[in-house]
């Protein structure tokens, strides 16, 4: 049995920019700021078919200072009860403290977000 969220969502945060360097194009906004920190935002082109058992339509990869710092899984259409059921089933699993999950629908995407807790706002 996979205990390891990573096994799951396969893009590890904190991972350096050069081990997706040649699978990534890089996207408009080339750089925003978030929480004082420089975001560059990729889309990713390797081999990733399937997040959850759900055919994925656009993976997006943001690094600060060459380090994963956010992943976003772009699902068509809405497919919120579906992920919360397998994100569920994942229960074993704890996530890295380090790390904050968000589950949201856009217009067109359901979008399955994490980051490094560092990008959340602090009040």
């Amino acid at each position: 049995m996979k205990n390891d969220i990573y096994d799951y969502l396969l893009f590890k945060l904190d991972t350096e920019f050069a081990d997706y360097e040649f699978d990534i194009i890089s996207i408009p906004p080339y750089e925003f700021i978030e929480n004082e920190l420089a975001l560059e935002p990729y889309e990713y082109f390797g081999e990733i078919n399937a997040i959850l058992e759900l055919k994925v339509k656009h993976i997006l990869l943001y690094f600060n200072a060459d380090v994963l710092m956010r992943v976003e899984f772009l699902f068509k259409g809405d497919l919120i009860e579906f992920l919360k059921l397998k994100l569920e089933e994942l229960n074993e699993i704890e996530l890295p403290e380090y790390m904050m999950l968000i589950l949201r629908k856009d217009k067109k995407f359901t979008v399955l977000m994490y980051q490094n807790k560092i990008l959340q706002k602090q009040n």
